[in-house]
C-alpha cells in the first residue's frame, strides 16, 4: 500500500505509452525504408561485379577449351549468358546501354572470344538511381574492368 500520494502516482499513462509506441513505429518504418534502398543498391553493384566475373569465365573457358565462346547480351529478357552455361538476371532499376558486336545473321549482340585470349570487346554502361559503372571488354586482351563512371 502507498504511503505517499507520489508513489501512489508513480508509473507512466496509458497515452504516455501510445505517444512512445507511435514514435517507434515510425522509426521503425523509417529505418525499413533506407534499408530497402541499401538492399536494392548492392543488388545492383553485386550484378555489375558477377558480369565482370562472367565475362572473365568466358575467356578462361575459351583459352582453356580452345575454342570461340560468347557472353549473349538479351537486353529485352534483361540477361546476360554465357554460351552454353550460366546466366546473369538484372535487377529492376537497373539500365544497361550495350555497345557491342552485333552478328549479320540477326542474332542477339554478344562479346565474342576467342582461343587467343583476346575478343570482340565491348563497353556496357549500367545506370542505378543516377550512379552509372562501366564494364569494358579489351578486344585485344579480353580483359574485363568496371570502373564507376
Amino acid at each position: 500500500m502507498p504511503t505517499s500520494r507520489t508513489e501512489a502516482q508513480a508509473g507512466f499513462t496509458l497515452l504516455e505509452l501510445l505517444a512512445v509506441l507511435v514514435i517507434m513505429a515510425l522509426s521503425a518504418t523509417a529505418v525499413m525504408s533506407i534499408g530497402r534502398a541499401s538492399l536494392e543498391s548492392a543488388r545492383a553493384r553485386s550484378f555489375i561485379v558477377d558480369a565482370e566475373a562472367l565475362f572473365r569465365d568466358a575467356r578462361t573457358q575459351a583459352i582453356e577449351s580452345h575454342s570461340q565462346t560468347a557472353v549473349i547480351i538479351d537486353i529485352k529478357r534483361r540477361r546476360l549468358s554465357l554460351e552454353g552455361g550460366r546466366s546473369l538476371e538484372m535487377p529492376q532499376g537497373l539500365s544497361l546501354d550495350a555497345k557491342v558486336a552485333v552478328p549479320k545473321n540477326g542474332g542477339l549482340p554478344a562479346v565474342r572470344f576467342f582461343p587467343s585470349g583476346s575478343s570482340s570487346g565491348g563497353e556496357l554502361a549500367f545506370g542505378f538511381r543516377g550512379r552509372s559503372y562501366g564494364l569494358h571488354i579489351n578486344w585485344l586482351t579480353g580483359r574485363a574492368d568496371v570502373q564507376a563512371l
